[in-house]
C-alpha cells in the first residue's frame, strides 16, 4: 500500500517518467552497413560543418569579384576664407567708403559651397574612371554680398596603367584564385564525405569484431568454468590432483578479465559508431545500436592499370594540388606584375559653365549656350630603388610554385604506393579469411579430442587449457580477418577516390 501522505497523481507521474525513461534507455537502433553510410551522410556533423566550406568560398568569390562594381559618390564641403588686402608691410590704395569704415575695404572675405556626385570604378584591364558633375557656389560676402556665382562642371578622368598593374591576368588575378579556392572547397567537402564513409565502414566492422570477439570470451569463459567444474568433481572422488583445479581456476579468472576488457571494447566501438551515424547530443549515450554482420563485397579485384588513372582524375587530395599549383602560377604572373615600375597614362575631358545664374549655369554645361572645354593629359612614372619588396615577392612566389611542383610529384609518388600495398592488403586479407576458416575447424576438433582424452585421463588439465586458448584465437582470428577484408577494400576505394561511386553517392 502507498503511504497515506502521499499524493496519487504524483505517484502516477513518477512511475510514467520511470517507464519513460526505461523505454529510452531501451531504444535501439538496427543497422545494416548500409544504412550506417546512409545515416552518416544525413547526420554527421563532419559532414554538415565541411558543407559550409563551399558556400562560403563562392561568397568570397563573390566579395572578391565587387571590386569591378562602380561606386557612386557624393561629397559637399562649405569653405570661408578672408585675408588682408595689404602685402609686404605697404599699404594698397583703397577707396574710401560712405560709411568712412576704412577697416573693412583692407579685408576681403569669401565663401563657398561644392557640391560633387560621382561614379568611379576599376575594369578588368587596369582602367580607372571618375565621371560625374560637380557644382562651385561662390559668394563675395564683403564687396559685393548679392553677387553669387555658379560654377558648373561634368568631367570624366581616366588613367590607364601601361606597366605595372595593366592587364588581365594582374586586375583579375584574386578573382581567379578566389574562384580556384571555390574548387577546392569542393574537393575538399567530397574528401571530408569519402573520410566519413570510409570511417563508418571501419568502425562499424570494428564494433562487429569486438562484438564476436565479446561472444568468443564469454565462451571461452563458460568453457574454463565447465572444465574448473568436472576438475572440482573429479578431485573430489581422488581420480584428480587439486593442481589441476588450481590451474583451472586462474585460467578461469584470466578469461573473466578478458571477457571484461572485451565488454568495454564493444562499448567504445559502439560510441564510436553512434557519433558517426547519429546527430544527437544529449541523448547519444542513451541509444543502442543492433548491428547486422557487414558482408564481404563482391567486387572485382583490383586492377592498378584501370584504377591508378582514375585516381588522378578524381582523387580529392590530388585535385586540390593541381589547383594550389594553378594558384601559384596566378601569384606567379601577379608579383612578376607587380616588380615592374609604375606608368600610368592619365587624361581628362570636362565642360565647364560658369555664370551669375543656376539655370545658366546648367545651360552653359548642356550646350545650349557657349561651353567651356577642360582637359589635360599626362603620365606617372614611378620606380622604387633598388625595388628589393618587388622583387623580393616575385622570387618567393617562384620558389613556392616550384615547390609546389614538387610535392605534387611526392603526392603522385604516394598514390602509386599507397594503392599497391592497399591492392594486395585485400588479396591477403581475402586469403585470411580462407584460413582462419579452415584454422578455426582444426582447433574444434583438437579440443574436442582432447576432451575425450582428459576424460579417459590419457592428458592434463593444462593442455586442454591450451587448447581452449587455441579455439578462441582462431575464432578471434577469424572474425578479425573479415571485418579486415571489408576494411581493406574501402581503404583501396578512399586511396583511388572511388568510394562516393561504389557505394553509389551523389554529392549535389
Amino acid at each position: 500500500m502507498l503511504p497515506a501522505s502521499m499524493n496519487v497523481p504524483r505517484v502516477l507521474l513518477i512511475l510514467c517518467l520511470l517507464i519513460g525513461g526505461t523505454l529510452r534507455a531501451e531504444e535501439a537502433l538496427d543497422l545494416t552497413l548500409q544504412k550506417a553510410i546512409q545515416l552518416a551522410l544525413a547526420k554527421n556533423f563532419r559532414i554538415k560543418t565541411a558543407t559550409f566550406s563551399p558556400k562560403i568560398a563562392k561568397e568570397q568569390q563573390r566579395s572578391t569579384s565587387g571590386k569591378f562594381d562602380p561606386t557612386l559618390e557624393a561629397s559637399t564641403t562649405f569653405d570661408s576664407s578672408q585675408r588682408e588686402l595689404r602685402t609686404l608691410g605697404t599699404d594698397l590704395q583703397v577707396p574710401t567708403l560712405a560709411n568712412g569704415d576704412l577697416a573693412d575695404a583692407l579685408f576681403a572675405s569669401q565663401s563657398g559651397t561644392e557640391f560633387s556626385t560621382s561614379i568611379v570604378g576599376l575594369l578588368p584591364w587596369g582602367l580607372t574612371y571618375d565621371i560625374g558633375p560637380t557644382l562651385n557656389i561662390d559668394h563675395d560676402n564683403r564687396r559685393n554680398p548679392q553677387f553669387t556665382r555658379y560654377n558648373s562642371f561634368v568631367g570624366l578622368t581616366l588613367a590607364q596603367p601601361l606597366l605595372k598593374n595593366f592587364g588581365t591576368d594582374v586586375n583579375l588575378a584574386d578573382v581567379r584564385i578566389a574562384r580556384a579556392n571555390t574548387a577546392i572547397s569542393q574537393w575538399e567537402l567530397r574528401q571530408q564525405v569519402i573520410d566519413v564513409v570510409t570511417d563508418t565502414i571501419t568502425v562499424y566492422c570494428e564494433l562487429y569484431f569486438s562484438i564476436e570477439n565479446l561472444a568468443v570470451e564469454r565462451r571461452s569463459r563458460a568453457l574454463a568454468a565447465k572444465l574448473m567444474e568436472d576438475n572440482e568433481k573429479r578431485a573430489e572422488i581422488g581420480v584428480m590432483s587439486p593442481l589441476d583445479v588450481m590451474q583451472a581456476r586462474s585460467d578461469l579468472a584470466s578469461r573473466e578479465e578478458r571477457v571484461l576488457v572485451a565488454e568495454r571494447t564493444v562499448a567504445n566501438n559502439e560510441n564510436f559508431l553512434k557519433q558517426l551515424v547519429t546527430d544527437e547530443v544529449t541523448r547519444i549515450l542513451e541509444t543502442r545500436l543492433e548491428i547486422t554482420p557487414p558482408r564481404l563485397p563482391d567486387n572485382d579485384p583490383p586492377n592498378l592499370e584501370r584504377d591508378l588513372p582514375r585516381a588522378f582524375e578524381i582523387r580529392p587530395d590530388y585535385r586540390q594540388a593541381l589547383l594550389d599549383i594553378q594558384k601559384r602560377q596566378i601569384t606567379v604572373i601577379f608579383t612578376r606584375n607587380q616588380a615592374l615600375p609604375r606608368l600610368d597614362l592619365t587624361g581628362s575631358l570636362g565642360i565647364n559653365g560658369i555664370d551669375t545664374d543656376l539655370s545658366a549655369s546648367f545651360e552653359r554645361v548642356s550646350g545650349q549656350q557657349n561651353n567651356n572645354l577642360a582637359w589635360n593629359i599626362g603620365a606617372l612614372f614611378s620606380v622604387p630603388i633598388p625595388n628589393r619588396t618587388g622583387t623580393g615577392n616575385r622570387e618567393v612566389s617562384k620558389l613556392e610554385a616550384l615547390r609546389a611542383l614538387v610535392e605534387l610529384k611526392r603526392l603522385e609518388q604516394a598514390i602509386l604506393v599507397e594503392a599497391d600495398n592497399a591492392a594486395g592488403q585485400i588479396e591477403t586479407t581475402r586469403k585470411r579469411v580462407e584460413v582462419t576458416g579452415v584454422a578455426r575447424d582444426f582447433a574444434q576438433q583438437t579440443l574436442d579430442a582432447a576432451q575425450i582424452r582428459l576424460e579417459n585421463g590419457t592428458t592434463t588439465t593444462f593442455e586442454v587449457l591450451q587448447f581452449q586458448r587455441d579455439l578462441a584465437t582462431t575464432e578471434a582470428n577469424a572474425y578479425r580477418a573479415q571485418a579486415d577484408a571489408i576494411q581493406a577494400i574501402a581503404v583501396y576505394a578512399r586511396l583511388i577516390g572511388a568510394t562516393l561511386e561504389r557505394n553509389r553517392i551523389i554529392l549535389e
